[in-house]
C-alpha cells in the first residue's frame, strides 16, 4: 500500500489518502512519528500495525483532554471512551493514564471527600453514596467514609440546624422530626444527629395559633362539639404540637364557639 497524499486537516490534524480510495485521520506528532509522507509505501502488516498505534495515539490524547479539566474517575474516564473506542483500546489507555499518575482513584476519593466537606452541607454516607456509583474501590471508601465522618463535628451539625431552623413555621417537635429526616438524606448518621443541641428558644405560640385557626375553619363546616374537638386535637398533634399546649387553647374557648352555626 501506497501513501498517496497528506493534507492538513484542522486542530493539528491530518487526512492520510491511501492509493485504495482509503483514508485515515492522524495527529501531527503521529505523522512525524511514523513517517506518514506522500509516496511512501507500506506492507499491509505495518500499516495495520500503524492504525493501531494511531488509534491509540489518540485515545490517549483524548483521554488526557478530558481529565485536564477535572479530576476524574477511573469509571469516568471508562464510560467517556466507550463509545469511540474497542474496550481493548481503552483498558491500554487506562492503565497507561495510572501508570503515569493521572489516573488515580484514591487521590479522586479523598478530593472528593474534601469538596465535600467544604462546599456543602452533606454528610459523610453520601460521599459513600457518590464513590460507589464511580465504583470506586471498597477500601478506599471505607477510609474517606471515616476520614469525613471523624471531621463532622458539633459546629457542623449546628450550623445546619440552624439554617434550617430560620425557615421552619410550626412545631418544634415537627421540626426536629424533618430536620432528622433530611440529614438522614443528605449522608448524616445518628452519631452525627446526636451532636446538634436541641435546647432552644423556639416560640412556636405564633404558629400554633396560625394552624389553630386553619384547622377550626376547616372542620367547623362538617364537625360540631365533641367531634370538632377530636378532629382539631388529631390534626395538631400531626403537625407536631402538644396535647396539652392544644388543650389549654381548648379549655380557653367557650362552649358555644363548637356549636353550629349557619352561616347563610
Amino acid at each position: 500500500m501506497q501513501i498517496k497524499k497528506v493534507a492538513l486537516d484542522k486542530n493539528s490534524m491530518y487526512e492520510i489518502h491511501m492509493d485504495d480510495g482509503t483514508s485515515f485521520k492522524a495527529h501531527e506528532e503521529s505523522v512525524v512519528k511514523y513517517r506518514l509522507i506522500s509516496d511512501r509505501v507500506l506492507e499491509p502488516e505495518e500499516y495495520q500495525e500503524i492504525l493501531r498505534a494511531i488509534q491509540y495515539d489518540q485515545a490517549y490524547v483524548k483521554a488526557l483532554g478530558y481529565i485536564s479539566f477535572k479530576l476524574r474517575s477511573e469509571q469516568e474516564v471508562r464510560k467517556y471512551m466507550e463509545a469511540d473506542y474497542h474496550p481493548d483500546m481503552i483498558d491500554q489507555t487506562v492503565t497507561r493514564l495510572k501508570e503515569e499518575g493521572y489516573i488515580n482513584d484514591a487521590h479522586y476519593a479523598k478530593a472528593l471527600k474534601n469538596t465535600m466537606l467544604s462546599t456543602t452541607d452533606k454528610g459523610p454516607f453520601a460521599l459513600q453514596r457518590e464513590l460507589k456509583k464511580h465504583h470506586i474501590d471498597e477500601n478506599i471508601i471505607k477510609k474517606n467514609v471515616e476520614a469525613f465522618s471523624a471531621e463532622v463535628d458539633s459546629d457542623r451539625m449546628n450550623k445546619l440546624k440552624e439554617k434550617q431552623l430560620k425557615r421552619h413555621k410550626g412545631a418544634y417537635r415537627q421540626f426536629r422530626m424533618k430536620l432528622t429526616e433530611k440529614l438522614h438524606q443528605r449522608g448524616y448518621g445518628k452519631a452525627h444527629i446526636e451532636l446538634i443541641d436541641f435546647d432552644d428558644d423556639f416560640d412556636e405560640t405564633a404558629h400554633f395559633d396560625k394552624d389553630f385557626e386553619k384547622y377550626f375553619n376547616k372542620y367547623q363546616k362538617k364537625e360540631t362539639g365533641f367531634a370538632l374537638k377530636q378532629k382539631l386535637i388529631q390534626a395538631l398533634m400531626r403537625k407536631g404540637y402538644g396535647y396539652d399546649l392544644i388543650q389549654e387553647k381548648l379549655g380557653g374557648m367557650d362552649d358555644e364557639t363548637f356549636e353550629y352555626h349557619d352561616e347563610t
